[in-house]
Parts: structure tokens; C-alpha cells; sequence
């Protein structure tokens, strides 16, 4: 949904002539120009949570999720190993593979037969004493188990990243997906419900890690080199920040978002989509193992396959993984069938 607002947002910035805000150094700048810092602001109210942090995809927000939480490959002498992720075998694959990029190993858990998230019994019985966070999706815009799954980080003294990309909008017993874990993220590619080209947020109520995410997307060393705090040391950063145009848009698409997620709300009753008691679904893909046909050829695309399985992808297969790993995953996307708006709503 994309009209004269979104227009008129990138009309504001051309006349401010301030395409970014951004330098990559300690002082006001640090946080960006207007436009992002109006997003940020609006986002954190909007989903109620303290700090919102403007990047250029969901992608660069997980690598900064995973680098705040310090997930990392550890140089030291047995007993001590690699940090270990468990992801999903279910979701784009930037959800499993970005803690290779930390030296880290990913540790695939099987997903949940009704809801495609991650099951929580599966999850416990990955841990070990290794692991350091679980990476949850929410999968075609259902919220993850948060209860059963928050408890067992909880108990094991673990991180909950959200990948929140396909949920933006659903909510888990009257909280926003994105918001149940310690850190979440959100998706603004031009695929996703709302949208400015390419771009992501990260949420977090934990003061500490936010400005780790703030550090990691903005050159972290430099500014650490202006601002001497030792608590940052170690933290390599990248240029992952978001213009002030893409903020622009962001801004008008983010008021957009309650009309339409009603609009998914009502057109999921097309389908027979299975939903988690207490839970609202984004419906980013309508998911279904009992879609017989589609109801409005018209109106939706259909295709009978979401993705297979992640470590049965060649990256994976040359890391040495088992290609039988998670059955439960295997055996939906044998069934599973999916719908989606032909055009933007």
C-alpha cells in the first residue's frame, strides 16, 4: 500500500537535502539523522518496547542480534568450544546461517507439526553445555511458543533472538511478536506486510544490548575509540544503517499497518489455518496441510512447497550435516501448502 504519503515523505527529505545522518563516530550523529530518529520512536510506542533500532535488512539486524548477545568462537583450550545457536530447520536460510559468521555452530531443532515454529521439546533436547541462544521464527507470522520456550532459556541461561520478519503486526497473549524474547527483529523488505524497499528493526528492552546493535551497525570500533568504554571492547562493526528516505517511508507504512493487518485478518478466513491458543497470525503466506484448492484463484497465488529443509542445502551439506535431522520438518514440507496475495494490499 503505497500512495501519495510515501511521496510526499521522500519529497521532505529532498527539500532537508539530509540523505543520512549517520557518521561513524561518538556524538549526536551517532544516531542518525531525523527521519530515522522519528522511526525509531514511533516504532518503540507503537509495539511497546524501550529501544528501536532503524538497519538496512532483517538480515544485518540478526547479525547484530546475534554479535549483542555475544555469540561468538571461542580460542580457548578444551572443555571450552564454539558457541552453539539452535535455528530452526524452516525458514530462510539467513535464520540458521548467520551464526557461521561468528565461527559459531548452529544446532538444528525440529519444528512443531501444527504451527512450523520451533517445538519446544525438540529445543530441550539440543542444549548443551555450549549453547548460548535460541534463534526462534515466527513462521508465516505465527508467534513462537514463548512460554514453553522462554522457560527453558530461562532455566539453561540462555538468549531468545525473535526473527519476527514474516510476524510484524501478530501478537502472543496481547504482546507483539518481535517483543517476547530479548531481542527481536523485523523485516521492511519489499515483500513484507509493511515495507521501505529494504530495511529491518531491532527491539529490545535491555539498555545494553541496544546500544551493542547500535555499535555493531555503525562502525563499532571507531566510536568505541571516541567514547573509551571498555564494556565494548572487542565489538567489530559494519555500515548497516537505514537512509533517511527509507525511514520516510517506514514512518508512513508503519500507520498503515492496523488497516492492513485487518485486511490479512479477513482474508485468512479463506483458509483453514490452524492458530495458537491466545495467538494473532500476520498471515505473511497462508499455511496449510489441509488446503485442498485455492478459494479465489483471482485474488491468491498457491504452490504446494515452502523451502526444504536448511541442512539439506549445500552449505550445510559440506559442513558435514546430517541430511535426516528433523522429520517433523521433512514430513510438512512434503504436505504443506501455501497462498499469498498476488498484489500488494
Amino acid at each position: 500500500m503505497i500512495d501519495n504519503r510515501e511521496e510526499n515523505a521522500i519529497r521532505r527529505v529532498m527539500r532537508n537535502k539530509v540523505l543520512s545522518g549517520y557518521r561513524g563516530s561518538w556524538g549526536d550523529w551517532f544516531y542518525g539523522g531525523n527521519e530515522i530518529k522519528a522511526l525509531e520512536k514511533e516504532w518503540s510506542e507503537y509495539f511497546g518496547v524501550k529501544h528501536a533500532i532503524a538497519c538496512n535488512s532483517a538480515t544485518s539486524g540478526l547479525w547484530c542480534a546475534l554479535g549483542a548477545v555475544g555469540i561468538k568462537r571461542n580460542n580457548q583450550l578444551l572443555p571450552y568450544g564454539d558457541d552453539e545457536v539452535i535455528v530452526t530447520p524452516y525458514s530462510m536460510t539467513c535464520s540458521a546461517s548467520l551464526p557461521l559468521l561468528f565461527g559459531a555452530t548452529p544446532v538444528f531443532a525440529d519444528i512443531e507439526p501444527d504451527y512450523y515454529c520451533l517445538d519446544p521439546k525438540s529445543i530441550a533436547r539440543k542444549i548443551t553445555y555450549y549453547t548460548k541462544a535460541i534463534l526462534v521464527v515466527d513462521l508465516f507470522g505465527m508467534p513462537y511458543d514463548a512460554e514453553a520456550i522462554n522457560a527453558l532459556a530461562k532455566k539453561h541461561n540462555l538468549y531468545v533472538i525473535e526473527d519476527a520478519a514474516q510476524a510484524i503486526g501478530a501478537k502472543y497473549r496481547g504482546k507483539y511478536a518481535g517483543t517476547l524474547g530479548d531481542i527481536g527483529v523485523y523485516s521492511l523488505n519489499v515483500l513484507k506486510h509493511i515495507q521501505c524497499g529494504e530495511g529491518g528493526i531491532v527491539v529490545t528492552d535491555n539498555d545494553d544490548l541496544a546500544m551493542k546493535v547500535r555499535l555493531l551497525m555503525n562502525h563499532a570500533e571507531a566510536v568505541n575509540n571516541d567514547l573509551n568504554n571498555s564494556d565494548y571492547i572487542g565489538l567489530v562493526g559494519m555500515n548497516l544503517r537505514m537512509t533517511e528516505m527509507q525511514a520516510a517511508v517506514a514512518r508512513e507504512q508503519l500507520k498503515k499497518l492496523p488497516d492492513i493487518f485487518d485486511k490479512y485478518q479477513e482474508m485468512a478466513k479463506d483458509f483453514e489455518i490452524p492458530i495458537r491458543d491466545g495467538c494473532t497470525s500476520a498471515y505473511y503466506k497462508f499455511a496449510s496441510m489441509n488446503m485442498l484448492d485455492n478459494p479465489n484463484p483471482e485474488i491468491y497465488n498457491t504452490k504446494s512447497h515452502y523451502i526444504k529443509p536448511i541442512y539439506k542445502m549445500p552449505l550445510f551439506r559440506s559442513l558435514g550435516y546430517g541430511q535426516n535431522l528433523c522429520p517433523v520438518c521433512e514430513d510438512v514440507e512434503s504436505k504443506i501448502k501455501l497462498a499469498w496475495v498476488k498484489e500488494a494490499i
